[in-house]
């Protein structure tokens, strides 16, 4: 038997006529008959009747009114009650990311996060821009945020900022003390780099190009935190995106100089969405936290 009979008849009990009861309804006469047929049928008996003056319950009617009007009643109590439980966020909100925007982003969103909703567990992945695409088409993200995200028609950029290229290094190192720096005053000394697949690799071996310039790329490391020890030990320097001049949040003990270049100077950011799937509530609201920290960043810079 469907719920959509029981109401169906409650409203039937409560009309003077099946077309009132259509009406109110907002149904077609003939969609109230056939529900009430299909009662009938059911219980093997007449639940209205016709009279001169409209319709009305026949016994066996009444005894269904009552109970129907119990059924429903409860059933409401129960969709409230659901809608409470749901209005607790709960849950796991998957991210896949780049790493260097884990302590820039990723991080501080969480703390805020958790703050109100502290049911809610996250699991977090790093990897390249390529990888991230992967895990976001995969359904193995909910949501990304990685430099340059590849185009596809199955993944949404929702929002996208441009982060200041900065080269860390340890304060003992000789360029410490530059207000600045181009591409020509670091190609001698030894640098932490990425594999080629990420962006920032890219980014210096096109810009090398353009420049003629041949890095000392003594270091090739896909883990950021080897990076930062080889460049706290004075062995390299790594070139990061940062927020801004105030941007330390796991930097503290480095120095950061602007890189001064017109390709290398600027990043893109984009926080991305898989198109077609239905998100949970802790992510669309994860998501929404991410975008409005995104356009605080995009009211830092202005270009």
């Amino acid at each position: 038997m469907q719920l959509r009979a029981l109401r169906y008849f409650s409203q039937v009990a409560k009309s003077t006529s099946l077309r009132d009861a259509a009406d109110k309804l907002f149904v077609a006469p003939g969609a109230v008959t056939r529900q009430i047929d299909l009662l009938e049928h059911h219980y093997g008996a007449p639940l209205i009747e016709r009279t001169p003056r409209g319709i009305r319950l026949t016994r066996e009617g009444e005894f269904l009114a009552q109970a129907v009007d119990a059924t429903l009643r409860e059933l409401d109590s129960v969709k409230e009650r659901i809608a409470t439980v749901q209005s607790v966020v709960s849950g796991t909100v998957r991210i896949c990311a780049a790493e260097s925007l884990i302590s820039a982003f990723i991080a501080p969103a969480i703390a805020g996060f958790r703050q109100h909703h502290p049911r809610v567990s996250f699991e977090i992945e790093i990897g390249s821009a390529p990888h991230v695409a992967e895990q976001l088409l995969s359904g193995q993200a909910d949501l990304a945020l990685t430099f340059y995200m590849p185009v596809s028609a199955e993944l949404q950029v929702t929002h996208s900022c441009e982060l200041q290229h900065k080269v860390l290094m340890s304060a003992r190192h000789p360029l410490a003390g530059k207000s600045a720096l181009t591409l020509k005053e670091i190609v001698h000394h030894p640098l932490a780099i990425p594999p080629a697949n990420y962006s920032v690799r890219q980014l210096l071996e096109s810009a090398a190009r353009r420049e003629n310039l041949h890095f000392d790329l003594c270091y090739i490391a896909s883990s950021l935190e080897v990076q930062k020890a080889l460049a706290l030990q004075g062995n390299a320097l790594i070139i990061l995106p940062q927020r801004n001049v105030n941007d330390s949040t796991g930097y503290e003990h480095f120095v950061a100089v602007p890189l001064a270049d017109p390709l290398m100077g600027k990043v893109k950011v984009d926080l991305c969405l898989p198109r077609q799937r239905t998100l949970s509530l802790a992510t669309k609201i994860f998501h929404a936290m991410l975008a409005e920290d995104i356009d605080r960043q995009n009211g830092v810079f202005q270009y």
